[in-house]
């Protein structure tokens, strides 16, 4: 098991691919051939516009900061409004638009290769205890100063900090009252069949 504490001193901002915008990434693991297996990230919106395409890949956003905005799908539906701290799930395949912006907004972006891996997120509001973990979890602070309690060692993580649990642990407990933190869990379809550094970013 590996437990690796990051901050925003080691994230990376890159463009957006259609060139509207700035990502942080803040952890992703690759395959050996460098093609993505999952990824977690950050972008601000700030005004209407389209997303990238990402075909293969399939997303989940939650918004974490600010008033919001809708999602416009093209023929696959709409979500009106993106409500604070409730996960989205859409398909990087699809025609994609940020509508109607309330004002400045921060979202937080889970993507995984489909048919190799998978992605579950969960907003934990005060404390929570003892909850399962996926082959990676990941865990995001919005606020508060929780805790994380893994296989007998305790991990302060603090305001818009993440911590990444690569193996051998199943649950994690104490997350402290009055904290609200992200719980992104990573599943394989298959073990990966290798994986590649990406800087600072990935801990594998």
């Amino acid at each position: 098991m590996r437990v690796a504490l990051v901050g925003p001193d080691d994230f990376r901002a890159m463009p957006w691919r259609n060139g509207l915008g700035t990502t942080i990434e803040m952890a992703r693991e690759d395959e050996s051939t460098g093609a993505m297996l999952w990824r977690v990230s950050a972008a601000d919106v700030v005004e209407a516009g389209a997303f990238s395409p990402f075909p293969g890949i399939d997303r989940i956003l939650t918004l974490i900061e600010g008033p919001g905005f809708d999602l416009d799908f093209s023929g696959h539906g709409r979500v009106a409004p993106v409500e604070l701290l409730q996960p989205v799930r859409f398909s990087g395949d699809w025609t994609t638009r940020a509508e109607a912006v309330r004002g400045p907004s921060r979202d937080l972006n889970v993507m995984t290769a489909r048919g190799k891996a998978s992605a579950q997120v969960h907003v934990h509001r005060d404390a929570a205890s003892s909850v399962p973990l996926g082959d990676r979890s990941l865990f995001f602070c919005l606020a508060g100063h929780p805790i994380l309690t893994v296989a007998d060692a305790e991990y302060p993580l603090g305001l818009g900090r993440l911590a990444v649990i690569c193996g051998g642990a199943e649950r994690v407990g104490a997350l402290s009252a009055g904290a609200t933190v992200v719980q992104i869990d990573i599943t394989f379809s298959a073990a990966p069949a290798g994986h590649t550094r990406n800087g600072p970013l990935l801990f594998l």
